[in-house]
């Protein structure tokens, strides 16, 4: 099957829009989900596609169509690949020179619609995080578009071991007390961010209790908890051992300035 004639692409992009709300142009704006670096991709740094799918005996209208979009990061210190593909249900047709494509209903996706595959996390927590944070943020993001509510799960409870491991908490029984615990130890504006989208994921990571309260988890707000991860990774984390490079490097500035002076020799 060949694909289908691209269509025109939109002057700005999101990495979070579906691929068939995208077409084929000469360049785009478009942030980097891993670097976060704001850049125009022009033609050799992108490909996309559509690819007609059916079976000798598929009906007309269960045709599929599935569109792809590979993303090369243009910046030299990134370079990482974005790769993403989504299909949905669709009416086949043949044009004048006998290709096939796919007509599709918008309302029709094929299973969960749309998946990304590359990166598997976007903007990677710092090496100042802990590793069981870190791995937590990393499967919460992979699995966002597939189970919101996992996502969110999973989101939680590493928002839930940054708090315990960098302010030294113990002995509380939830989150909110971890938190209450903090409220005088951090800045006011992240305590209430905190405070604000604690309670997504909340069921999945209590199962114990509230089993007959559901919380659905509506789309977005699993990418905002991890949002909020990072941010804290750059603010608690990152900001830390900045400042303690910062104070090394005068203490040893210090260190050398009181050292006495090398001995003349004759």
């Amino acid at each position: 099957m060949a694909p289908e004639p691209a269509r025109g692409l939109p002057a700005t992009i999101s990495s979070h829009q579906n691929i068939e709300e995208r077409g084929l142009s000469d360049s785009f704006n478009w942030t980097c989900p891993t670097c976060g670096n704001h850049t125009t991709i022009t033609g050799p740094n992108f490909n996309q596609g559509s690819v007609a799918i059916e079976a000798t005996k598929t009906p007309d209208h269960h045709a599929i169509r599935l569109d792809y979009l590979l993303i090369q990061c243009p910046n030299a210190e990134c370079e990482a690949p974005f790769f993403s593909v989504a299909t949905k249900f669709g009416e086949s047709k043949r044009n004048s020179a006998g290709y096939t494509y796919v007509v599709v209903d918008p309302a029709r996706p094929v299973g969960i619609g749309s998946f990304t595959f590359l990166p598997t996390t976007a903007q990677p927590l710092s090496s100042h995080a802990p590793g069981g944070v870190a791995t937590d943020y990393n499967e919460a993001y992979l699995i966002s578009k597939l189970s919101p509510k996992a996502s969110a799960t999973l989101a939680r409870r590493a928002l839930q071991g940054m708090v315990r491991d960098f302010f030294q908490v113990v002995g509380k029984r939830t989150l909110h007390a971890e938190l209450e615990a903090i409220k005088d130890r951090c800045d006011s504006a992240l305590y209430d961010a905190m405070m604000a989208v604690k309670s997504v994921g909340n069921i999945g990571a209590h199962p114990e209790q509230d089993v007959n309260l559901i919380v659905d988890v509506e789309p977005g707000e699993a990418e905002i908890l991890l949002q909020l991860i990072h941010l804290l990774d750059r603010e608690w984390y990152v900001a830390r051992a900045e400042r303690l490079a910062r104070i090394a490097k005068m203490n040893q500035l210090a260190a050398s300035k009181a050292a006495p002076p090398p001995a003349v020799t004759q």
